[in-house]
């Protein structure tokens, strides 16, 4: 039977916990790469043609759930993303970082112990809606100068994908399922649109990664429900996963910069 760690491991032990992940726009959204006029889709030779959530998306918005409760815990609250990671908190043994490039400078690496995949939608990407506005003059604040149009996912499109944690423990398995349930919005402009509705559809404890999005919408034989997981019930509470985590992290930091 597959358990999870009892302590964080540098070194893999080949336990993966598969979350199955439902999102549900609740507005309009702006998924897009770099174009501003362009929303992402993919053209699946079983599935047709698909809007998408890259992961990069995904992760990057969850790091930073993270992140903020960990403040809120007071635990490393200089912690940032980009140059001012600490490379000894939760949140960088979670998402990982480059010692050398951060502002902590240490001489040494951390990997991500969070993978995901492209999140898709679970109908036919056939409607792409244009929002036209007016764009304002800065120097008036008059409108009427020119016209903008931005490409927006249609509310109520459903996606689905998997996040999974790599040799979990309980504090790491309830600090990402914690943040997964705070996640609300996604896209560009989300301070204006991008609301969503995040649910969890199960637990998956296994020795490799079985689960995937893409393989249950092709009807392929795959159960995102319960499996090696009686609940969250067992689960520590969030603040002693942060507290547990961090002292954790430091402890197996100590250790390997002392033998080096």
């Amino acid at each position: 039977m597959i358990n999870f760690l009892d302590r964080p491991s540098l070194l893999s032990k080949g336990v993966y916990l598969q979350v199955p992940v439902r999102i549900t726009l609740l507005d309009e959204s702006i998924i897009r790469s770099n174009e501003p006029e362009e929303v992402l889709t993919y053209k699946y030779n079983k599935l047709g043609n698909r809007f998408i959530i890259p992961w990069r998306k995904i992760k990057g918005k969850l790091r930073r759930l993270v992140l903020e409760k960990q403040r809120y815990y007071n635990i490393e609250p200089s912690c940032s993303l980009k140059d001012d990671l600490c490379m000894q908190c939760p949140s960088c043994f979670l998402f990982g970082g480059t010692g050398e490039t951060s502002s902590a400078n240490v001489p040494y690496n951390i990997l991500s112990r969070i993978y995901g995949e492209t999140f898709i939608s679970e109908q036919p990407a056939e409607e792409i809606n244009p929002y036209t506005a007016n764009a304002v003059s800065e120097r008036d604040l008059s409108t009427g100068q020119a016209l903008m149009t931005i490409l927006t996912v249609p509310k109520e499109t459903t996606f689905l994908g998997v996040v999974t944690i790599k040799d979990p423990t309980l504090e790491m398995a309830s600090i990402i399922i914690d943040n997964l349930k705070r996640l609300t919005r996604i896209g560009a402009r989300s301070v204006e649109w991008g609301r969503v509705k995040t649910e969890i559809l199960g637990y998956h404890l296994s020795d490799r990664e079985d689960l995937s999005a893409y393989l249950k919408m092709a009807n392929i034989d795959v159960d995102f429900s319960c499996s090696g997981l009686q609940n969250e019930t067992s689960f520590p509470s969030i603040k002693n996963s942060y507290e547990t985590l961090n002292v954790q992290v430091k402890e197996l930091i100590k250790s390997l910069t002392e033998s080096n």
